[in-house]
C-alpha cells in the first residue's frame, strides 16, 4: 500500500439558485482547501485502482466551518449507505460522494431522494471535475450538471425533491507537485507505488 497526499479545491456548485444553495452558501464558501491521502493497494491490479479517504476530510472540513456530525436513520427497507450526513443552521443534509464512476451519478441523485423521503432536509453530491484513469480525465461534475438539467428537463424524479439537491464540483490535485491528477499523475503514482512493492 503507497499513500500519495492530495488536496481539493475549486469548489463549485450547482444550481446556484434555489432554497438549499441559499441555505448551504455560507458554509460551502469556507470550503477553500481539503487535505487528503490517495492510496494504491496493489499497484498491479485494476490498472491500479485508487483509493482515498477524501469522504472523512471532507467531513472534517464541512464540521471545520460550522456543520455539525448528523446521523440520519434510515429504513430498513432502505438498503442504502449514506457517506455521512450533517446538520447546519437547523437543517440535516446527507452526502453522496460519487468520486470515479460517472454512469452512477443517476443512480446518486435517486439515493437522494431516499434520503429525502427518509428524512434529510437536503442532500449534497460531490463530484470531481478530473477524476484521472487510465485513458484519460473525465469531469464528473459536469456530467452531472447534466444529468441533473435533463432529471429537471424531463420529469426524472420530483420537482421538490430535485430542488433540495445541491452538486458541489472540486478539482483535485497532487500535493506534492500542485499539480492538478491526470493521467500522467496517475501513471507516475501507479510506477511509484509499484517500485516499493519491489522493494518490499
Amino acid at each position: 500500500m503507497t499513500n500519495f497526499p492530495a488536496y481539493a479545491s475549486n469548489f463549485e456548485v450547482y444550481p446556484k439558485d434555489g432554497e438549499v444553495f441559499r441555505h448551504l452558501s455560507p458554509l460551502l464558501a469556507n470550503l477553500n482547501r481539503i487535505n487528503f491521502m490517495l492510496r494504491v493497494d496493489a499497484p498491479a491490479v485494476n490498472q491500479g485502482q485508487m483509493a482515498s479517504n477524501f469522504d472523512t476530510e471532507l467531513e472534517k472540513g464541512l464540521v471545520a466551518g460550522g456543520a455539525t456530525p448528523f446521523e440520519l436513520r434510515l429504513p430498513a427497507n432502505i438498503p442504502q449507505e449514506l457517506d455521512f450526513a450533517f446538520a447546519f443552521d437547523g437543517k440535516s443534509v446527507a452526502v453522496e460522494i460519487e468520486k470515479a464512476n460517472r454512469e452512477k451519478i443517476l443512480r446518486d441523485i435517486l439515493k437522494c431522494h431516499m434520503y429525502l423521503h427518509a428524512g434529510a432536509d437536503f442532500a449534497l453530491v460531490a463530484l470531481p471535475k478530473n477524476y484521472s484513469h487510465t485513458h484519460g480525465v473525465w469531469n464528473l461534475f459536469e456530467f452531472g450538471v447534466q444529468r441533473f438539467s435533463e432529471c429537471k428537463t424531463y420529469g426524472f424524479g420530483t420537482a421538490d425533491r430535485l430542488d433540495r439537491i445541491l452538486l458541489v464540483g472540486f478539482e483535485q490535485f497532487a500535493a506534492a507537485s500542485d499539480k492538478p491528477l491526470c493521467k500522467k499523475t496517475r501513471l507516475e503514482m501507479r510506477q511509484q507505488a509499484s517500485s516499493q512493492v519491489g522493494r518490499v
